[in-house]
Formats: structure tokens, C-alpha cells, sequence
């Protein structure tokens, strides 16, 4: 959090302490500033004398302004805090200066009790002293202006609160009119909105005299006016011309002027290193090709987490990334704790550091970069610094020497590769965060204030805790403008070798084709190799499959890389060479895939090697073609596409991991050696049918590398098999799959690559992983399957399916089994009367179908069947809660918290089911929530009918299972869904409510009449013709109740609305035994009495007047 200062703190600072000047704005409110002696009258004169306040305020910004040539980087930054704080507070009385209000507060006469209360400063006094002990809000770079005004005005509204609170507590005030007083309050809140302006045109002459507040500003504006993306600049020169406009520091020793020369040399170096390009192309330089990136960015509070995609999705995505620096790197923010650079491996943030390092003013600031996979990873951070500066210049320097040397400059250390400390070192960093904030703290205290920036990849950020107030800055992927100005510069710095090769420069529109690559500037740095080998991205076209494109990029490069470390290889050599390096690398994707997780660690790729396809541990004697495990893992590491990452914990010891720059390379590589061992078996398998006693090809490799996790661990991967499959061999594929699923639960006795175990799962998760993994190849190579062929012999295939989906439910990670879900699509049907299921591949978003409950009972299409219902005591409500409190399982408790209701009052309606049409069976319960939740549909009328006659039905029969208050229950739910539904046409209403008075067993009328009534009266007199129908039903509802259950108000008030409409109810009179009813009511209400008499209605007794 940004340093905030009230007035009076801001004032000591920019006057120095206390000077006359101080001394002078004292007396000028009263003593209220400092608080020391208050004067009683000038605590009320003030108010109306402000200008000599307002004229020293000026005087002290003026100060400030004069002697800023002389300060260090972090004096310059406490005096623009502190000046800021002057001008909220200036701007406000002056705006309370130019407002009308109605009195003057010198005229205000203090009791003595009041006078003695403010001259020994008790709570009376507090709401003035507030005005200038509060501490208001700060530009911050992370915050758009438009925040910061909002914060403002609410600033300004507490400040008029403190002044009504201290008005409001003077005794005076009672003698005060109220309409005095409201234009007092109305005159004062006023005053906020001319704050505001006064406060921004104060700040922009402050930005004359502070260059860097302008950044701040034009940031703000920037934010909230934005309509174009802003000409690109590269290698931050614009955060670089904008720090010398403001600097005023010395120029630095000889120590901070090697670490600056060894940072700036790095802007002339290729992006990459040139062994990592063919011949003859030239890599642009640091500092011509670093384009800054767009990025998001905001601040962390409590648990918040900045690898949550929702956290990020209400921040706006900024391309103003050098102002942004500008503004954090000169604030008081930066000071307290790290700023957080997040991004996807080859997003350049390590070039970040590079660039920012190279970039900053060496007069005012002293950075320091800190690669951390070059240091020791077990060190303290400030070993960690002094390692960095030893390797940047090679001299040894103690860091409270060099920061003490520092000067004028705010030292900025930028710790480059967090994640690479936590991903081989793990837990005993998850408080690096943390220690730095500390370190900080520690460094101001001793007077060598320090901003640190620290850069980590997204996905293992939550893996550090981050102090409350850290500010998190995501980079974002390139747009088309940046992916279009940088092939400008590729293009431009390769004019003269393309020309000699004959090659075209690229152009965006091919590059753009493969946008998911491209926005990553590493990965576009590939993209741009690889077609400067003869056009070869540009000769592929747009219609390419994405599989063809990995393979080719992939192959190429592993060519290359061969080629340039064993030269002579034959051609045949070579292209087995490639093949083994694609297929090391495929080790590495199922390595990440089969332990869930993006990145692998060196151990791990040492196990899996050996025990998948037997590369030794060193260099076997006398062969060139098997390459040794450290060999490989070297060459991994050189890959454009592989991050390798790493930290040094010990002397000797170094901890390596190694990750994809893009997720999609590895999942192709999985797609890509899946098949090739499908294709291998096939192959196989096809030779052994032509020899009776030739036993099955065996699975243990597939098995070894599918039984693990499930493909659908991410979608792309299927996707790769299929595009893959449909190149060739599909049927031969599907008939291995489809013969392997049906075997696998007969597992043979041994199985070879029994030292492959990327996770210890037991034997029944594994058997998941794998079957399920059969069905999805199936589905790949076929696009559809019927489960009956997947399980021949199997008298109940609705059975076995639903045993195979419990298993893979049981046993299968959450987001396997979701992803397992969401791309096979199930359908029910019938084939030859007995249930079929279909499964089909899909990943386009699929509406599930409504529940077929002939389908789940096994009750076979049959055109007799509407208006037959049936009961499942098995199925009741309480079955299925008691068994979703045993199994503990999270959405079987969500859908039971929601039924409970149901449960409790009408459980045998949830099991109770009936055909509406042939084709539709319901439970009572599905039709009633049917009904109810209708208007929110807002159905046709057809639908509206058909579902209120459905869910009449429902109530209206006979079902032997229901008691008889669950009945009265589910009949009165649906006459108030008549009664709240303005839609339904009243003559559906009537007949709705005919059904139910003549429904078997039970007499509604008798049980609900008061309900039926209410229904009645809302639709009486809505339609002329309907309204006899309506008052048939009312009489036949009267005529059972009224003497017995019916509420006599209601009844009577029946009675009144039918002869308004003309329409009498019992002829002219009231049936006598009507009568005690209708009097008792009548003495009651006299409203009803007085229509009843305006009707001359006959009763045996005249309502008593």
C-alpha cells in the first residue's frame, strides 16, 4: 500500500518541520493543523478566512518546487506524496471558499461549556482535527484515474461530513432554522464536485514541476479515453526518455557504472543466442526487437488467488506498459512490497528484466538482476543479490556497501525465474514472497529504501503467499498490432539473406493463422525460423491441420539440431536420430501429462527413460544410434519449444525442470507416440491373423502409458489422435481398441514396464485410466460406437455401462473425469425393444436431453401406454439422500440440499410416475416444478395448457402410495400457481379447477376451499363468457364448505363479486344455512356490508346496519 500522509505531516515534510512556515499555517486554522494551542475564535474564523491558509499551502508546493533539483530518487518521491496530500486538501477549501454559504462561521457563538471543550481538545474537536489528520487517496499506476476519483470524492464527502459533525454538535445549531440548515448541508455537499476540478488543475501544475506525476496522469487518461492502441516503441525507450526527463541525481561511482554498463550491453545482443538459428539469419537485437507487451494488473488482498482466470477478468488490458513502470517505480508502493510480473513460459519476462535493467537511468536508480536459476537457491536474498552482482561484473561487493554507495539512486532489484526456485526447490520457498517484503522493510529502516520486482510463471503462483497490498501485473499474449511490428523488424534485419536465399519475408496473415503460437514472442521467433527454411510456414497454407503443422515444426527442428551436434549421419542415421528425439520429447509429454502437472523435473525424466524404452544412464561403448540420458536431457533443454528451468541448491548441485512454451507441444507429442504404438500394434496384429496359433499382439506398452491419467486430461489431445487417424488406418485402430477394451479388465499376469510409475495409483485407478482412454481411441478412430459392441455378451447394457461410468467416476481425478463427460456425448435409444446406447464423439457444446424415464424404467415404446402411471418405493427421495450421505459425494449433495424440501413435504411425488402421452412418463414432482417455473419461460399457450393440465392430472389422480395430506399438499400448490400466474386464460383456469373438485378419492372443494376461492376471485370478471363457468365452480365449492370449512370473509366476498357481475350466486337469496355465516361476516366487515346492501341481496336476517 502507497504511504499515505495527512495534512499536517505533509506540511512538516514540505516545510521542514518547524519552520515559520509551519509555524505560520498553524495560526492561520486556529492551532487545529498541529493541535498544540487552539484558539477559540480563530477556530471558527478560519472557516471564513481561509485564503492566508489557502496562500501559505501554495507557498509550501513552491518550496518543494525550488529545492527539487537536490533530492534523491526516493526524496522526490516522498515530497510529490506530500505535495499531493497539500493539494486534496487546498482544493477543498477552496472550494468551500468560492461556495454561498448561508452564514459566516465566525458568527457562530460558543457556549462556555463548548469553549472550554475545543481548548482542551476533547472528542468535540476530533471532527476538525480529522480534516487534517485523514489521509487521502494516492495516484497509484496500478489504479485507473477514474478509481482514483471515486476515491477522491468519497475523501471530500467524509471531510463535509466532519465539518456538519462539528456544526452539528454546537449548541447554536438548535437555534438555527431548519431551512437554514438544509441550505448550510445542501450548499456544503456542493462543494465536492469544484474540489475535484480545483484538485486536477492543481495536479497538473504539479506535473510541470514533477515530469513523472504527468506519467501518472496521462495514465489515468489514458485508461479511460483510450480508443486506439498508441504507436508501438520498442526496448522500453519511451520508460527510459521519460526517467531522464525527471532525473537529478549524480552520475554514479565506478561499481554502479559497471553494473550499468554490463545491463546496458545486454540491449545489443541477439534476442537468442546464435547457435539457437541457422546460418546466415540475423537475430534482431534486445533493444530493437523488445516490444513491450500488453498486460493486465491489480492488487492482492487476503486469500485472493493470481492464477484464477475470474480474479483477472474484470481488470482491463493495458498496452501502456513504460508509463506504468514510470508511475509504480516512482511511487512509495513500490517501496513496501514486490511488484509481481506474471506470464506463460516465452511471454518474455526474463527479457522484462533484461530490457528494465538496461533501461533505467543510471543517475537515479541502481538496479540489480538476479537470474535466480544462476544462484543458489538455499541462500537469503541478500546472498542471492551479491551473487548476481559478482557474476555481473566479477567483482565482490557486500550489498549494504553498494546500496549505501547508491546515493542519490533508489535501488531496484528485479529477482528474474521465481517459479524456478519453486519448481526444484518446492515447499521451503512458498514464503519468498514474503521474505522479500521483509527484506525491504529491513532495507528502508536502515535508510536504503529498495523496489523489488519479482517475475514467476502463472501457473505456479499461488504456490507463494503474497502479502496483502502486492501488486500482481500479468503480461498478456501479443496482439495482431505487435505480432505485426514485429515481423516488421525480423523481416527488416533479414532483407539482405532472404533476398540471396530467394526467400519472401513473412507476412502477419500467415503467421496470424496460427495465432494460439504466434502470440507468444518466443514461439513467433520459431514460427519465423521455420519458414525461413524456403518459405516453409508460408508454403503450408491456411488449410493445414494442426497436427501436420506440429509434426513438421517439430521435425524440422530436431533435424537441425542433430545435424548441427553429429554431423555425418546418413540419411537413414538422421532420419532415426529424429525419430528418437521426437520420441525423448515424447517421453517428457506423457511425463507432465501422466503426473498431471506442466513441467517435469530432471529425476523424473531419469526414471521414465530407462523404464520406457531402456536409454542407459551413460554413453553405451561402440554405437552412435542410441543416444545417452544425459544426452538426451541436453539436447531437450536446447529445444525453442522446451523451458528449461533450473536453481542451484548446493555447491555442485544443480535442480533441473523442464517445461513446454506452449501446453499444445506436449499434448501433440502425447497424440503423436499414442499413435505410433497403435499403428505399431495394428500392424502387428495384422500379420498374426494369418497364423491360427499366433497368440494376440500384447498392450503392455500402450497400457503402461494410458493407464494413468485420461486423455482427456486436455481436449487438444484427442483432437491431434483423430486428425492423426483419419490420415490412415482408422479401421484397423478401432477393431485393436475395440478388442483391447473388452480385455482389459482380463489383465495378464506379468506386464513389462513395470518400472514406468509416474504416479503410484493403485490397480483399480489404473484400470479406469485405461479402459477409458480405449473407449476415447475408439471414438477417435470410429466417431461413434454402440456400447453393446464394446461389451458383448452382456445381458444388460444400461447395467454395464452404468457400472463402467461409476467405476471412472470413482477412481478418476475431477478434472479427467468433467473432461471425460463434456466429449463423450451419450444417447439413449431402443433397438428392438431393448435399451441401446450410443456413444459419439463430440467437443461442440451439447444440450443434454430430457429424461426418458420409459427409457430408465425399461418400459419400451408402446401407443397404449398414456394416462398408466406407476410407483418405484425403491426410488423414494429418502433412498437417495440416505445414500448420498454415505458416499459423500459433493454434487449428489447439492442436487439432495435441493430436493430436501420436496423431500420432506411431498417425497412420494418425486416417485411417483405417470404418461402424460405415449411417448412422456413424469413424476408428479417433475410436472409441479414444471408448472411453477413456466412463467419464467414464458411459454405459448398450447404449452401453458398442456403443462397445467399435466400437473392436474397429477393431483387429480389416485395414487395408491400417497396419504392423504400429501395429496391436500400437492392440490394446493397448484391452485396458487393458478392463482400467481396472470397468463393463464381464465377459462383454462375453470376447467383446471373443475378436474380438481372431480378427482377420484378426495374432495378438494371440501379440503382447499378457501384456496379455490382466492383462484376464483382473481379471474372472475376478466372474461364475460367465461365468468358462468367460473361461478358454477364457486357455487359447487360453497355449496360443500361453506358451512363447514370455508372462510366466511372469502365466501361472502364470493357471493358480493358475483352479483356485481350480474351473475347471483344461489339464485337471488342465500340458502338458509348460509345464513350464520354471511351475518357474522357482515357484523365484521363493514366494507362488505356496504356492497352487500347496495345489492339488496336476500338473506332470512337484514345485515345489522
Amino acid at each position: 500500500m502507497a504511504r499515505r500522509l495527512g495534512y499536517a505531516d505533509a506540511a512538516r515534510l514540505l516545510g521542514g518541520g518547524e519552520s515559520p512556515l509551519i509555524n505560520a499555517l498553524d495560526k492561520a486554522t486556529g492551532g487545529l493543523m498541529l493541535g498544540l494551542s487552539i484558539a477559540i475564535p480563530g477556530v471558527l474564523s478560519w472557516f471564513d478566512a481561509k485564503a492566508e491558509f489557502i496562500r501559505l499551502s501554495h507557498e509550501l508546493i513552491r518550496g518543494v518546487s525550488e529545492r527539487r533539483s537536490g533530492l534523491s530518487r526516493y526524496d522526490r518521491t516522498q515530497r510529490f506524496e506530500a505535495a499531493h496530500t497539500v493539494i486534496v486538501v487546498v482544493a477543498f477549501f477552496e472550494a468551500i471558499e468560492a461556495a454561498a454559504l448561508p452564514f459566516q462561521f465566525a458568527e457562530l457563538e460558543l457556549t462556555p461549556a463548548e469553549q472550554l471543550t475545543i481548548a482542551t481538545g476533547t472528542a468535540m474537536t476530533d471532527p476538525l482535527r480529522d480534516l487534517f489528520a485523514a489521509t487521502p487517496p494516492v495516484p497509484l499506476a496500478h489504479v485507473g484515474q477514474d478509481s482514483m476519483l471515486r476515491a477522491l470524492e468519497n475523501f471530500y464527502d467524509d471531510m463535509c461530513e466532519d465539518v456538519r459533525d462539528f456544526i452539528r454538535g454546537l449548541a447554536v445549531t438548535d437555534l438555527m432554522s431548519a431551512g437554514a440548515q438544509r441550505r448550510f448541508l445542501g450548499q456544503l455537499d456542493s462543494c465536492v464536485d469544484p474540489a475535484i476540478r480545483r484538485y486536477s488543475e492543481l495536479l497538473r501544475q504539479l506535473a510541470v514541476e514533477f515530469p513523472e506525476v504527468g506519467f501518472w496522469v496521462n495514465l489515468g487518461e489514458h485508461a479511460a479515453t483510450r480508443t486506439e492502441v498508441r504507436a508501438l516503441g520498442t526496448g522500453l525507450s519511451r520508460l527510459e526518455e521519460a526517467l531522464a526527463r525527471s532525473s537529478a541525481g549524480h552520475a554514479p561511482d565506478t561499481r554502479r557504472r559497471g553494473l550499468a554498463s554490463a545491463y546496458r550491453a545486454e540491449l545489443d545482443l541477439p534476442v537468442v543466442s546464435g547457435g539457437e538459428v541457422p546460418d546466415g539469419l540475423r537475430v534482431p537485437t534486445l533493444g530493437a526487437a523488445y516490444l513491450a507487451p500488453r498486460f493486465r494488473v491489480g492488487d492482492l488482498f487476503g486469500s485472493e488467488k493470481p492464477n484464477d482466470e475470474g480474479w483477472w477478468a474484470g481488470r482491463e488490458v493495458r498496452d501502456d506498459l513504460d508509463e506504468f513502470l514510470v508511475g509504480h517505480l516512482t511511487s512509495s508502493v513500490a517501496l513496501d512490497a514486490p511488484l509481481l510480473v506474471l506470464g506463460q513460459p516465452g511471454s518474455g519476462k526474463s527479457v522484462l528484466t533484461k530490457v528494465l535493467a538496461a533501461r533505467l537511468p543510471a543517475a537515479d536508480f541502481l538496479p540489480v538482476r538476479v537470474p535466480l536459476r544462476e544462484v543458489h537457491a538455499a541462500a537469503d536474498l541478500q546472498e542471492q543479490v551479491e551473487q548476481a552482482i559478482r557474476k555481473a561484473t566479477g567483482e565482490r561487493l557486500e550489498w549494504p556497501t553498494l546500496a549505501a554507495s547508491a546515493g542519490d539512486a533508489l535501488p531496484v532489484v528485479l529477482l528474474d525465474g521465481f517459479d524456478e526456485l519453486l519448481q526444484a526447490v518446492g515447499v521451503s520457498h512458498t514464503d519468498y514472497l514474503q521474505k522479500v517484503a521483509e527484506f525491504q522493510r529491513r532495507e528502508a529502516v536502515q535508510g536504503r529504501p529498495i523496489a523489488v520486482v519479482v517475475t514467476s510463471r502463472t501457473a505456479v503462483a499461488d504456490r507463494a503467499y503474497a502479502p496483502s497490498g502486492t501488486v500482481v501485473l500479468r503480461l498478456e499474449p501479443f496482439d495482431k498490432p505487435r505480432i505485426e511490428a514485429w515481423l516488421r523488424i525480423w523481416n527488416d534485419a533479414n532483407a539482405a539473406p532472404f533476398k540471396a536465399a530467394g526467400v519472401a519475408p513473412l507476412s502477419a496473415e500467415v503467421v496470424l493463422a496460427q495465432r494460439a503460437l504466434a502470440e507468444q514472442p518466443l514461439l513467433l521467433l520459431m514460427l519465423a525460423i521455420y519458414d525461413a527454411d524456403g518459405n516453409a510456414l508460408q508454403k503450408l497454407g491456411a488449410g493445414i491441420g494442426q497436427y501436420e503443422l506440429y509434426e513438421r515444426l517439430l521435425t524440422t527442428f530436431a533435424r537441425r539440431e542433430i545435424q548441427k551436434h553429429r554431423q555425418g549421419l546418413s540419411d537413414a542415421a538422421l532420419a532415426h536420430a529424429v525419430e528418437e528425439e521426437l520420441r525423448t520429447l515424447s517421453v517428457v509429454g506423457f511425463a507432465m501429462h501422466n503426473r498431471g502437472t506442466l513441467w517435469i523435473t530432471e529425476e523424473q525424466l531419469e526414471a521414465d527413460l530407462p523404464a520406457l524404452f531402456g536409454i542407459p544412464r551413460a554413453p553405451a561403448a561402440g554405437t552412435d544410434m542410441r543416444v545417452p540420458l544425459r544426452a538426451a536431457e541436453l539436447m531437450i533443454g536446447r529445444f525453442f519449444f522446451v523451458h528449461r528451468a533450473g536453481a542451484t541448491t548446493g555447491t555442485d548441485d544443480r535442480r533441473e525442470t523442464y517445461e513446454f512454451l506452449h501446453a499444445t507441444f506436449g499434448e501433440f507429442l502425447v497424440a503423436r507416440l499414442t499413435c505410433q504404438v497403435l499403428h505399431d500394434m495394428a500392424a502387428r496384429e495384422q500379420v498374426t491373423m494369418t497364423s491360427l496359433a499366433a497368440a494376440p499382439v500384447d498392450d503392455d506398452l500402450l497400457h503402461a502409458l494410458l493407464s494413468y491419467s485420461p486423455l482427456t486430461f486436455s481436449t487438444a489431445i484427442p483432437g491431434f489422435i483423430e486428425e492423426r487417424l483419419a490420415m490412415g488406418g482408422q479401421d484397423e485402430v478401432a477393431r485393436l481398441t475395440t478388442r483391447l477394451y473388452k480385455a482389459a479388465g482380463e489383465a495378464p499376469a506379468a506386464r513389462r514396464f513395470g518400472g514406468y510409475r509416474p504416479q503410484r495409483l493403485r490397480d483399480a485407478a489404473r484400470f479406469a485410466a485405461y479402459s477409458a482412454n480405449l473407449l476415447l481411441l475408439t471414438l477417435c478412430a470410429t466417431r461413434e460406437v454402440f456400447y453393446s459392441d464394446l461389451c458383448a455378451g452382456t445381458d444388460d447394457v444400461v447395467d454395464a455401462w452404468r457400472r463402467q461410468t461409476l467405476l471412472w467416476r470413482s477412481q478418476l481425478p475431477v478434472d479427467p473425469w468433467v473432461g471425460l463427460v463434456s466429449v463423450i456425448r451419450v444417447e439413449r435409444g431402443w433397438s428392438e425393444g431393448t435399451r441401446s446406447i450410443r456413444l459419439t464423439w463430440g467437443t461442440a457444446h451439447f444440450d443434454y436431453p430430457p429424461t426418458d424415464l420409459n427409457w430408465t424404467y425399461n418400459l419400451p415404446p408402446d401407443p397404449n401406454r398414456e394416462g398408466h402411471g406407476f410407483a418405484d418405493s425403491g426410488d423414494a427421495p429418502e433412498a437417495f439422500l440416505y445414500r448420498a450421505n454415505f458416499e459423500c459425494e459433493r454434487v449428489d449433495d447439492v442436487i439432495g440440499h435441493a430436493i430436501e424440501p420436496l423431500a420432506r413435504t411431498l417425497g412420494s411425488s418425486m416417485n411417483t410416475f405417470a404418461a402424460g402421452r405415449p411417448d412422456i412418463t413424469s413424476s408428479a414432482a417433475h410436472v409441479l416444478l414444471d408448472a411453477w417455473l413456466a412463467p419464467t419461460r414464458r411459454p405459448d399457450p398450447g404449452e401453458r395448457r398442456e403443462v397445467y393440465e399435466r400437473v392436474v392430472r397429477a393431483a387429480a389422480n389416485e395414487w395408491p402410495q400417497w396419504n392423504h395430506q400429501e395429496r391436500v399438499a400437492f392440490a394446493s400448490l397448484v391452485l396458487d400457481l393458478l392463482a400467481t400466474d396472470d397468463q393463464v386464460p381464465p377459462v383454462l383456469a375453470a376447467e383446471l379447477m373443475k378436474n380438481l373438485i372431480n378427482a377420484r378419492g378426495i374432495d378438494f372443494a371440501l379440503e382447499l376451499p378457501n384456496r379455490f376461492v382466492k383462484c376464483l376471485l382473481l379471474f372472475l370478471g376478466r372474461d364475460r363468457e367465461t365468468d358462468q363457468l367460473l361461478r358454477a365452480v364457486l357455487e359447487e365449492v360453497l355449496e360443500e364448505s361453506l358451512a363447514e370449512s370455508a372462510d366466511p370473509h372469502l365466501a361472502v366476498e364470493a357471493i358480493i363479486r358475483c352479483h356485481e357481475l350480474g351473475l347471483p350466486i344461489f339464485g337471488k337469496g342465500t340458502p338458509a344455512w348460509t345464513q350464520p355465516a354471511v351475518e357474522r361476516t357482515l357484523a365484521k366487515r363493514p366494507d362488505l356490508t356496504r356492497r352487500w346492501t347496495a345489492l339488496n341481496i336476500e338473506t332470512a336476517t337484514a345485515p345489522p346496519s
